[in-house]
């Protein structure tokens, strides 16, 4: 024999095994093919419960009341809108805590008498008061004080300096 038949030969024996291996019965064999499970992690955050007005109110009222001081025109003891709403937050403040005392300190710029810029600085001292009591606060919560001229905010001889020097100021006692 030579190793062509023999050659040959292994060629026809391979391809009869392969035909018989993938001959089927003539029954179909379905393969069902399950999707890996995807792990999740669910991580919890803690989320606080949602505000309510009055809590929203309450912040953003004391936000506002970081500032506690009330200019004025030169010469007047008129309060502005802007020195109207600050008082307004503040005034909030107060009638919700009866037990709060607060000083109202009245001051004036250089110019004027010394006793004219005390009169003045009353004047300033009890337009705030006012305000504060028409919105709520009561009369034995505060106190006015006028230093006229004596205790400027700003040094200096002009109208930057002298416009911060005619103010009202707030300070919550205790």
């Amino acid at each position: 024999m030579s190793i062509t038949k023999l050659g040959k030969g292994l060629v026809i024996l391979a391809s009869a095994t392969f035909l018989f291996a993938c001959a089927s019965d003539g029954q179909e064999e379905t393969q069902t093919v399950t999707p890996p499970v995807e792990e999740t992690t669910t991580t919890t955050i803690d989320t606080p419960p949602p505000k309510s007005a009055e809590e929203l109110a309450a912040e953003a009222n004391a936000e506002t009341r970081k500032a506690r001081t009330v200019y004025f025109d030169l010469d007047d003891d008129t309060v502005s809108s802007e020195g109207r709403a600050l008082l307004e937050a503040h005034a909030w403040f107060l009638a919700k805590n009866p037990s709060v005392v607060i000083t109202v300190d009245g001051h004036c710029d250089e110019r004027g008498t010394p006793a004219y810029n005390l009169a003045l600085g009353e004047r300033r001292a009890k337009a705030v008061a006012q305000i504060l009591m028409l919105n709520g606060v009561s009369s034995s919560q505060i106190k006015t004080v006028s230093h006229g001229e004596e205790q400027p905010a700003v040094q200096g001889h002009d109208e930057s300096a002298w416009s911060k020097n005619r103010r009202g100021e707030l300070s919550y006692d205790g």
